[in-house]
């Protein structure tokens, strides 16, 4: 699943392409999208979205915002999704966002002025919900209930201003038996981490991820916070080259040469080093 550099680098591409995006038409061809909407979904949207202008586009977690002169529309890619201009196709390193997506996978179709921007999801899980007149991010509770990003960016949504920090860290986790993979991938907890770079994190911090949250002491919660938030930064900076980024996930060893094993945390595949994570 995209993590919170993917999306970075998605909204990043989207930001000067949609704004003051004009929509004429709309198309739907799945129901897996506006579950929340109550009624008539599709006129609802359809109603949203016909002459409507996105004016701008931000992140949260692993979330996309546009703000239109309507309301919000919120994105979630889930494993696959991604929105796309016909014929400026977005592609990135993530593995499932290399090669330009395929029209029979395009859920959403948005048409105007200045072109044809799509949703696909190929694996029809990534969705999409609409607003109506809600102009504050915050007052969406998909978003407000997620934890701090773990990272902001001049890309965040102006709603989250607050960055994840390393006392609420260290406070919530002073409060969990939770071992600490799946306490790091809740997403009300820091918003953005996933398991490619919660991984990554516990190898540079030299964690378990089996540990009790509240087994950490403070130099440790200190360790894990900095490595986290350095990871995610580092893969912006790389444009997701992951050969640059990632030293354990999907390896069979790590840079030194030590055995990298998987086990189920959380029901997760967790790569780590024992004899490096305690």
């Amino acid at each position: 699943m995209p993590e919170f550099a993917e999306v970075h680098a998605h909204v990043q591409w989207l930001q000067p392409r949609l704004s003051g995006f004009p929509i004429d038409r709309f198309t739907v061809s799945s129901r897996q999208h506006f579950k929340h909407l109550d009624g008539d979904s599709e006129a609802v949207a359809r109603a949203f979205f016909e002459g409507n202008t996105i004016h701008s586009v931000s992140q949260r977690g692993k979330q996309i915002v546009f703000h239109t002169a309507r309301g919000l529309v919120l994105s979630h890619l889930m494993f696959k999704g991604r929105w796309s201009l016909e014929g400026d196709h977005f592609t990135s390193h993530y593995h499932h966002h290399v090669k330009p997506p395929t029209s029979k996978s395009r859920t959403i179709t948005l048409e105007g002025a200045e072109g044809t921007l799509g949703f696909y999801s190929p694996e029809y899980k990534a969705h999409i919900d609409v607003y109506p007149d809600v102009d504050d991010a915050a007052a969406v509770d998909a978003l407000s209930k997620l934890g701090p990003d773990v990272l902001v960016t001049d890309l965040s949504d102006e709603a989250f201003p607050e960055a994840w920090s390393l006392e609420a860290f260290q406070a919530k986790a002073a409060r969990s038996k939770q071992a600490i993979k799946p306490f790091l991938l809740d997403q009300k907890k820091q918003a953005g981490l996933g398991n490619m770079y919660v991984c990554e994190s516990l190898y540079d911090a030299g964690v378990d991820p089996k540990r009790p949250a509240n087994s950490l002491s403070a130099e440790e919660c200190a360790q894990i916070h900095a490595a986290a938030v350095a990871i995610v930064q580092k893969a912006i900076d790389a444009e997701l080259d992951y050969t640059e980024v990632l030293r354990i996930y999907k390896r069979a060893t790590d840079p030194d040469g030590a055995a990298v094993q998987v086990i189920s945390v959380g029901g997760r595949d967790s790569y780590w080093v024992p004899g490096k994570q305690r």
